[in-house]
């Protein structure tokens, strides 16, 4: 009669994987170094003093960045704000538009844009854009 024996020892056992779902990820504090507090203080950020129809996307990013530092904004509308502009884009009228010779110091209207990308999930039942766009033009139209 031959016995086996066995370890009831685990290794890489469910206990610690659990452990490892169930812990908290805690957003990293950023803290802008002082060349970025110096940019953010070139921006007047008073009522306004800024034209969304005709700013540059460097700017854009800059003022999201600010206002989503300070709490005034939410993670997912400064990812919208501070996102790179696709090459096309589609109006709600189906038209392509060319945004290739937009550069970060071209001044673009990000009104419209954002206008239309809201209206465009909107009408496709993207809610989860839609509620992101009508948010932004929320801070947009401010």
């Amino acid at each position: 009669m031959a016995v086996e024996i066995t370890s009831f020892n685990w290794s890489g056992s469910l206990l610690q994987q659990e452990q490892g779902f169930n812990t908290r990820h805690e957003k990293p504090q950023f803290i802008p170094s002082p060349e970025a507090q110096r940019v953010f203080d070139r921006i007047d950020v008073s009522a306004g003093a800024i034209d969304f129809s005709a700013i540059s996307p460097r700017l854009l990013r800059e003022l999201a960045l600010q206002r989503y530092i300070s709490g005034a904004i939410q993670q997912d509308v400064y990812i919208a704000l501070a996102q790179e502009l696709p090459v096309q884009a589609v109006d709600t009228s189906g038209r392509v538009l060319d945004l290739s010779g937009v550069t970060d110091d071209t001044e673009f209207d990000f009104q419209d844009y954002f206008r239309q990308q809201h209206d465009l999930a909107q009408s496709l039942g993207d809610e989860d854009k839609a509620l992101t766009f009508a948010s932004v033009l929320d801070f947009i139209e401010a």
